[in-house]
């Protein structure tokens, strides 16, 4: 692709906007067009790029130069804005979660589909080299008896007074993401899970908040995969900061046994990347071996964006696809219908239903 051909409007200015207007510039996109409705957060991100601002995302979707768009706005906000932009002939790579309800999520991933329109999910883990040197090496290791997902991330809302933004609900983190750990923590777990394992047929889950606050804090969950296999699921916002294959309590791991081995499979610090790299170790059953891949710290957004770069302007199917984030979106929402009515509650997946 020619430098400064596809043009890209990030819709959002907030933590996560950096990591895909630098992947894009960084895969030779051209970002056109930033809006974010503080005028000054746009202004920020635009002047770098000599960018057009708007405080209004359909400005941004009116834009002829804008071909791709990022929306990375709260969750609720999803629906009506990839909704619109798809209408606008526009293709979007929406940040997770995809929606703030499976079926909203299922709306977007449905207009995408019956207007063939490009619409990915951004999953960004899938894009560590070690994730996906796990999926290659799963085509040959048989099925699966069991996954052990964890996503524990340092943030000690278990001892002392709660911080300001939590007494005064809805808190700051529910409604800028609707949620807690389940949401924030371990979405892109889940996302693995299901990338690599297959999609769960029923699941029984708890959480857990603290007097005071409107969002969990941990969550649990035991899943039955379609294939065969079991999945013991776990996200907390925790107090032990030295945990982890970094030693700094980022603790995100999935260990996946099949009937010829085993995977263990170690992520790094979501907006730290490149200070570690993300590690993958392969237990051979038949031989005993172990085998240990060890890659350079990198940064996942960066291969992520030029993957989008790159389907879009082939005009490849989106992946990981709307649909990928219906799935995870409705994996949360059972775990926590489950939690709520103490039940095992089956997943009915709505790209099935008749």
């Amino acid at each position: 692709m020619k430098k400064n051909t596809l043009g890209i409007g990030i819709i959002g200015c907030g933590q996560i906007s950096r990591f895909h207007h630098e992947g894009y510039e960084k895969a030779g996109a051209r970002i056109a067009h930033v809006c974010d409705t503080r005028l000054e957060a746009g202004q920020a991100v635009a002047q770098r790029y000599g960018a057009r601002v708007s405080t209004d995302y359909r400005a941004l979707l009116a834009d002829p130069q804008v071909q791709l768009v990022s929306v990375l706005t709260p969750a609720w906000t999803h629906k009506e804005i990839c909704l619109a932009a798809m209408a606008a002939g526009k293709g979007v790579v929406c940040e997770k979660t995809l929606a703030d309800t499976p079926e909203n999520a299922a709306t977007i991933a449905r207009a995408a589909q019956q207007d063939g329109r490009f619409c990915a999910t951004a999953f960004m883990k899938r894009f560590f080299p070690a994730a996906q040197q796990a999926k290659a090496l799963l085509a040959d290791m048989g099925p699966i008896i069991s996954i052990h997902a964890r996503s524990w991330q340092p943030w000690d809302l278990w001892n002392g007074p709660l911080p300001d933004f939590f007494t005064t609900h809805p808190s700051s983190v529910r409604r800028n993401y609707g949620g807690g750990a389940l949401i924030c923590c371990g979405s892109h777990v889940l996302d693995l899970v299901q990338w690599l394992g297959g999609r769960p047929r029923q699941v029984c889950g708890q959480m857990y908040t603290r007097e005071g606050m409107d969002v969990d804090i941990l969550a649990g969950a035991l899943m039955w995969l379609e294939q065969g296999g079991v999945v013991h699921f776990e996200t907390c916002w925790h107090p032990l900061t030295h945990a982890g294959h970094e030693y700094n309590g980022w603790d995100e791991r999935l260990e996946i046994n099949t009937v010829k081995g085993r995977l263990d499979l170690y992520t790094v610090t979501w907006n730290q990347p490149t200070h570690n790299g993300a590690r993958l170790v392969h237990l051979d059953a038949a031989t005993g071996r172990s085998t240990e891949y060890r890659y350079a710290p990198m940064n996942p957004f960066d291969a992520e964006m030029a993957e989008m770069v790159r389907l879009f302007e082939a005009g490849q199917p989106a992946v990981p696809s709307a649909w990928d984030g219906y799935v995870v979106d409705e994996i949360i929402a059972q775990i926590t219908a489950s939690a709520a009515q103490n039940q095992v509650r089956p997943l009915r997946w709505q790209d099935r239903a008749v």
